[in-house]
Formats: structure tokens, C-alpha cells, sequence
């Protein structure tokens, strides 16, 4: 699969008034499904890390879990928008997807960035995005900044 770099980011300005619906926020794939039918009329980004498997020519992806047990929660993946397919195995391969889920009588994932790890990798990219929950940058209003007492 090529390899495209995403120069997005660099042009994005990362302040108070940008919204958070711009930028790709991690969930884990049951909290993915959970949200999107809660919300079903709104699509949103987000980033996952899961197992993709190939079934009939299909793509779905389901959560890593240790130890690692059948998860009920696996979500179909589209990938219309995505320059190369991967291929399909048998055999499920750990990834981290960038995308957009919408709700189309079922959840639906439409791929626009897939990155595909090795084991280790993805269980230690997990466990790094679990601890973090929410990077909120905070700008000061004005150009002065209150660095305390002066007189100490």
C-alpha cells in the first residue's frame, strides 16, 4: 500500500475558537459504535485502532482486546475513498484507521487513512491513546501573561 503523507495538520490553526469536530479524536471501536447510534443523523472523525478482517470481499473492523477474546462489535469499513485496497486475508491484521463514521442501517465506516501495524506496535499505540483522554490547547486571551508575584 503507498504511502501519503497528510501535510492537513500544518495548516490547520490549533486554537480556542477551532473546532473540535476538525480534528480526528480517538475511540475505542465499541465506544464508536455506542456514539454513532446515539447520534445517528450526524457523522463525525475519529481515529481507531482495531483488528481488520476480510469476509466475502468485505472489510470490518473489531476491538483488540487482552487477552484476546471474540468481540461482538465489529463495524463495516468503506474504502471508496482510499487511493489502494488492502488486500484480503484470512487472517486479521492490526490497523489504525482515520475516518468518518456515518450511521446506514448499520454503523459504517468510510476509511481515508489506514495505516496497518504489527502486533506490538498496535498494543502499545492503545494503551498510549487510552491514558491520554483529551489535548485541549489553551491560548491566553491577551498578550500578557500572569507569571505571579513580581516582587518574589
Amino acid at each position: 500500500m503507498p504511502y501519503e503523507k497528510n501535510k492537513f495538520y500544518t495548516k490547520t490553526p490549533f486554537c480556542m475558537e477551532c473546532k473540535r469536530t476538525d480534528f480526528y479524536i480517538y475511540y475505542e471501536v465499541e465506544d464508536l459504535a455506542a456514539k454513532c447510534e446515539m447520534f445517528k443523523d450526524e457523522s463525525f472523525k475519529f481515529r481507531t485502532i482495531g483488528l481488520l478482517k476480510s469476509t466475502n470481499g468485505r472489510f470490518f473492523i473489531g476491538s483488540i482486546k487482552l487477552p484476546m477474546n471474540k468481540t461482538d462489535v465489529n463495524i463495516r469499513v468503506s474504502m471508496f475513498y482510499m487511493k489502494s485496497h488492502p488486500k484480503s486475508t484470512l487472517i486479521p491484521y492490526p490497523v489504525q484507521l482515520f475516518g468518518t463514521i456515518q450511521w446506514r442501517k448499520e454503523p459504517v465506516i468510510i476509511a481515508h487513512i489506514l495505516q496497518v501495524l504489527n502486533t506490538s506496535m498496535a498494543l502499545r499505540l492503545v494503551e498510549t491513546l487510552r491514558s491520554v483522554k483529551v489535548h485541549l490547547a489553551r491560548v491566553p486571551m491577551d498578550d500578557s501573561i500572569d507569571l505571579g508575584d513580581e516582587n518574589s
